[in-house]
């Protein structure tokens, strides 16, 4: 095996493996109730090993200058941007009940059996608006970073983001409390990882 072989192989599996261990910030976009329709795509997946796009004869050592960003590199900007909205002060009300990543998910939050109020539909629509375009660049951007990384895309596409739009109408149209949203909420990422896994197991 050559070394650009190895490396492409060896990037492909590390870059899933972030996969399965990053938070899925975009778990629960749908379509919301709003003047205009928009597009509610949803994927958290970060890439920090930008050297891995280097294409077959290329020299780690000196790089063809670009003006245009790598996918990896859209990836990771995009990401942080996303990170970002949750601290925004005028989305703080929809997060006081809910999660930005996983691994936040609370006791409390997993038995809130309240309904969202008027203020927090306001706010989950606000929020939503300026998720929906970051999310949607980096989907496209992921689909781009490798062939492993494009099934992910598509599966978030095609799986996961039907799925957190259905949970998040139900929300908004105060058909579930924030207990069983935020519930669904983790199982739609564990499903990500879980998909995540199974295509790491397909390159190995």
């Amino acid at each position: 095996m050559t070394f650009q072989r190895l490396k492409s192989s060896t990037c492909d599996q590390a870059l899933l493996i972030i996969l399965i261990t990053y938070d899925f910030l975009a778990s629960t976009l749908v379509y919301l109730p709003v003047q205009t329709p928009m597009r509610a795509l949803a994927i958290l997946l970060v890439m920090l090993l930008s050297g891995c796009a280097l294409p077959p004869g290329d020299s780690l050592l000196t790089p063809a200058p670009s003006n245009k960003p790598s996918p990896q590199d859209t990836v990771v900007e995009l990401s942080n941007k996303i990170k970002s909205l949750c601290l925004e002060p005028e989305y703080a009300v929809y997060f006081a009940k809910t999660f930005c990543t996983p691994s936040e998910l609370s006791l409390a939050m997993m038995s809130d059996r309240s309904k969202i109020t008027q203020a927090q539909k306001n706010a989950l629509n606000a929020w939503s608006q300026a998720y929906d375009k970051l999310a949607n660049e980096m989907n496209e951007a992921l689909a781009l970073t490798s062939a492993a990384n494009k099934q992910m895309a598509e599966y978030n596409k095609i799986v996961a983001f039907p799925a957190a739009q259905k949970n998040r109408l139900d929300l908004y149209q105060g058909s579930i409390t924030w207990a069983v949203y935020n519930r669904k909420r983790k199982d739609i990422s564990d499903g990500i990882a879980a998909e995540s896994r199974r295509v790491v197991q397909q390159k190995i």
